[in-house]
């Protein structure tokens, strides 16, 4: 089977660019493009998201849309601008602070990422990609870590939450997690995701789901297990995106192989395509061969889709730049011709 390939794209909203860009994606051999659409372009620049699908099509490439950031319960650097309207729908920690994300358990929540959706399908998308829902991550992305006790910095103890874990377990919500929170956090992933999913699906509009990575401390979002995920009816595409120098740097191999292998589990029980995301940014310089390493190891373990985040080192963030940003993005160019 041909080796499919799409790159992340954001940063840049003006049109002649975006045409320049796509077409050197095109260029590159890539076959699709993973717009990150955030809660400012429905906002502010619907009109300009739907310019920018039709020029990833006219450049023949497949259009995927990206919930960046969005409600602050998906992946991604943008910020939440619905949390700002709706502060009684934040998530609030075990200290007692309410934090810039809407709850999973709100019932604003569904409706608006439905509304998100249905924006999406309106501009052009071919995909819908669900991009790590998750719980708030602690500080984990905080630049600056808040004071306080580490053991109280998770979610969510807001009113929703506390009344319906009681519902749940017949007992008050415990300050500290413990096995039964773990399992209503994850319960609350899943319950939404499958939601979104089936909106999208019935919508007769292609599905993708990431999930964050095993092997690494991720319990604070509540996804410790991809098994009911991958059962999800009307879902397309699954996949994982274990970025080895993403904040703490891990150790390659032993994190991006044991994570393929899992989701080509997965994929096969459940007659799924894979979607595998590899690292193409952050790196220092001198580091860039990892990148096609990791490609090497993702195909070897039967990964016949994989995604580069992001489009030429994703060079507009400063906090994301490689130390040789043409560097970066060349070894992600050539490792990806070798297997097609």
């Amino acid at each position: 089977m041909a080796l499919r390939t799409g790159i992340s794209y954001f940063g840049n909203r003006t049109l002649r660019h975006v045409e320049s860009d796509m077409k050197d994606i095109a260029g590159a051999g890539f076959d699709y493009v993973v717009h990150c659409f955030t809660e400012s372009d429905l906002l502010w620049g619907l009109e300009s998201m739907r310019e920018i699908v039709a020029i990833s099509h006219a450049a023949g490439l497949e259009v995927h849309l990206d919930p960046w950031g969005v409600a602050g319960v998906f992946g991604g650097e943008a910020l939440s601008k619905i949390v700002t309207w709706n502060t009684d729908a934040c998530q609030v920690l075990g200290d007692g602070t309410a934090v810039g994300v809407i709850c999973l358990n709100h019932p604003k929540l569904l409706p608006f990422l439905k509304e998100w959706i249905d924006a999406g399908i309106d501009i052009g998308a071919d995909l819908i990609f669900f991009d790590e829902p998750h719980w708030y991550p602690g500080d984990l992305w905080y630049i600056g870590k808040p004071a306080g006790d580490a053991d109280l910095r998770w979610s969510c103890r807001c009113p929703v939450c506390l009344e319906r874990f009681r519902d749940e377990t017949g007992r008050d919500m415990p300050l500290i997690r413990d096995a039964e929170v773990q399992r209503f956090r994850a319960d609350a992933v899943l319950r939404l995701t499958t939601e979104l999913i089936g909106y999208t699906h019935s919508k007769q509009v292609t599905t993708d789901l990431c999930l964050l990575p095993h092997g690494i401390t991720f319990d604070l979002v509540g996804v410790d297990d991809w098994e009911p995920f991958g059962a999800f009816p009307g879902l397309d595409y699954f996949g994982t995106d274990p970025y080895w120098r993403a904040g703490d740097t891990v150790p390659m191999e032993p994190y991006v192989r044991p994570n393929a292998a899992a989701v080509r589990r997965l994929c096969d029980e459940h007659g799924l395509r894979d979607q595998y995301w590899v690292q193409g940014y952050g790196f220092p310089r001198g580091a860039e061969d990892e990148i096609a390493a990791a490609i090497d190891i993702a195909v070897e373990e039967g990964m016949t889709d994989i995604a580069i985040w992001g489009y030429r080192a994703s060079e507009s963030m400063s906090r994301l730049w490689s130390g040789d940003i043409d560097r970066t993005w060349q070894v992600v160019v050539d490792a990806l011709a070798r297997h097609r």
